[in-house]
């Protein structure tokens, strides 16, 4: 099974984007092309990820102005074909996501970031779910706070947040060893 997302824009003079989605079933030899996930809805910067299990994940940025970041993740447990109503996590811009599937005691879990400057929860711009997307805790910060951060889950499920210095050029990486749990 493969998805992949974009941002879905009806016409060339439209700046309104949605959650566009297709799924292949054969490898990508042919591809589904449904639409978008929440039809007349915005949603921007898709981030897809998916665990072990076979469920796909669509993190979307839902925002409507310059002053809101609200950002859903949206889960698929039949290979793309379908949607749930997707379950708001906080949010923030540049958001990123990123699933554990190391096989250890966080397998499963759904961890996200985004830019601190923009988060709907500040101080903090980091949150993860343990329970396979049905909730997502409440946020916190990061120590070194990347911004526009991208995570990795390593071989042993400690996890990896690296961006940019809020403050310099300077790439910052966290590493926690303890997320998993």
């Amino acid at each position: 099974e493969i998805v992949i997302g974009w941002r879905q824009f009806d016409n060339v003079k439209s700046n309104f984007r949605q959650a566009g989605w297709a799924y292949s079933s054969d490898g990508g030899q042919t591809w589904i092309f449904p639409g978008s996930i929440r039809p007349g809805h915005f949603n921007s910067d898709p981030v897809l990820d998916y665990d072990n299990e076979g469920n796909f994940y669509y993190n979307a940025l839902n925002s409507t102005s310059i002053d809101d970041w609200p950002c859903y993740i949206y889960k698929s447990n039949n290979g793309g074909k379908s949607w749930d109503n997707g379950i708001y996590i906080g949010g923030g811009d540049k958001q990123w996501m990123t699933i554990d599937r190391s096989g250890g005691i966080g397998e499963g879990n759904i961890y996200s970031a985004w830019s601190l400057p923009t988060s709907e929860c500040a101080p903090g711009f980091f949150t993860r779910s343990t329970d396979n997307g049905n909730s997502y805790e409440d946020c916190i910060s990061i120590p070194q706070e990347p911004y526009s951060a991208t995570l990795a889950v390593g071989n042993d499920g400690e996890l990896y947040v690296g961006g940019r210095s809020p403050f310099t050029e300077a790439v910052k990486v966290a590493k926690s060893t303890d997320a998993q749990d």
